[in-house]
């Protein structure tokens, strides 16, 4: 493991579960060369039809945010409150074990 000039520890990190009402969103962090190269999402609420449709859109789009931004720092998707405060939690999680 190496310490790079972002503040990352190369590695894979895994989030707290944190819930999102209908169940619980856990993600899991990838970092290489000491930024995050890619989320994973290990759990999310599927059991329900727009619980899918929820997190079928805004998943991706908060993945894709934080990578970019390299930081659990995103804003809040419209209509996806609870899954989009479950994923920072999650993320902000990881990210503080691969910060330490």
């Amino acid at each position: 493991m190496k310490l790079a000039a972002h503040g990352y520890t190369d590695g894979v990190y895994t989030g707290p579960p944190a819930d999102a009402y209908y169940g619980i969103i856990q993600i899991q962090a990838l970092v290489q060369g000491g930024r995050v190269t890619a989320l994973k999402v290990l759990k999310y609420p599927n059991d329900r039809r727009t619980s899918v449709s929820i997190n079928r859109q805004a998943l991706p789009m908060l993945r894709d945010e934080a990578i970019s931004a390299q930081s659990a720092d995103v804003d809040i998707i419209s209509g996806a409150t609870l899954t989009s405060k479950a994923f920072i939690q999650s993320l902000g999680g990881a990210l503080k074990k691969a910060s330490s």
